[in-house]
């Protein structure tokens, strides 16, 4: 029984040591965000720099392509391997609290109406992990998951 808390212990405290600074997440983030908005910008800048743009599509088609590709980029591709984008070029991965692979029911709720209910409180939720030891944000909570820095080494 001791040595089944002690592995417990040690396995919580190398979670720790992974979990995903602020920093970073805002980092993920911010890239994600600009995914988002590099097909509308880049509309708004071609019509800016050719006089009338290059009417390859509308502002309205350019918002619906921008769209499918966050919903994409937020929801699917996390699905398939637990990181999007921003988090596949900042390092980051999305595991159970337990720190096991997390099931695709989890990481749908979490990137569902987790990021739904964080929208709605104007992004504090995504603040809260500042202030948690784990640094899990209002969605992780909901999911029971957390944001780690995904390494190729093995924890033992």
């Amino acid at each position: 029984m001791a040595a089944a808390i002690e592995a417990q212990t040690s396995h919580n405290a190398t979670l720790d040591e992974f979990s995903a600074p602020f920093l970073l997440r805002c980092g993920a983030l911010l890239i994600d965000y600009i995914i988002f908005l590099v097909l509308p910008v880049g509309g708004l800048l071609s019509e800016r720099m050719f006089s009338g743009g290059l009417n390859i599509a509308t502002d309205a088609t350019l918002w619906f392509i921008a769209t499918l590709l966050s919903i994409a980029n937020l929801v699917f591709l996390p699905l398939i391997c637990r990181q999007s984008i921003g988090k596949l070029l900042t390092g980051l991965r999305i595991i159970s609290k337990n720190g096991e692979r997390a099931g695709t029911g989890t990481v749908l709720i979490r990137q569902t109406i987790g990021y739904l209910l964080t929208l709605l409180s104007f992004g504090l939720g995504f603040l809260i992990c500042l202030f948690t030891p784990k640094a899990r944000t209002l969605h992780d909570y909901i999911a029971g998951t957390c944001v780690v820095r995904a390494t190729r080494r093995e924890i033992s």
